[in-house]
């Protein structure tokens, strides 16, 4: 099986990657085919379709092993979750940044607006990553 020797919280950390990698992937293609001028509408939607997959991938996971999704994070998985997030903080401070910069020059109010969201999905992607790596390594 696909998912079979990981804890929970690294089947979600794989399931939030790959959805969010999918979903925001076509969303920020589109907004790029558009030559930055974004489809608004098209953001809801986008947020709508990622917490259906999020909510149905992690039931299904949580159904195939229900003893295993109940349990509470262990010391190691706690650890792991707290590096990860302290590596996306840095890099969503940084991005954060440098987009104020950029942000004073007065680009297109959708250009900020997506740039920020970029910026957002990738510190969480960040996060996710770094934990799929910890787990994998078995390092704390």
């Amino acid at each position: 099986m696909l998912f079979a020797g990981m804890s929970f919280q690294e089947k979600r950390a794989w399931i939030a990657q790959a959805s969010m990698g999918l979903i925001y992937g076509r969303y920020f293609w589109s907004v790029t085919m558009q030559g930055g001028r974004g489809p608004f509408g098209s953001l809801l939607a986008t947020v709508i379709q990622l917490v259906i997959l999020q909510v149905v991938l992690i039931t299904l996971a949580a159904i195939f092993n229900p003893r295993e999704a109940s349990a509470p994070q262990d010391e190691r998985e706690r650890l792991i979750d707290l590096k990860a997030t302290r590596v996306a903080y840095a890099g969503l401070s940084t991005a954060v940044v440098v987009a104020c910069f950029f942000g004073a020059m007065t680009p297109p109010i959708v250009f900020n607006t997506n740039s920020l969201l970029f910026i957002l999905v990738t510190a969480e992607m960040m996060r996710n990553a770094c934990q799929i790596i910890l787990y994998r390594r078995g390092v704390c």
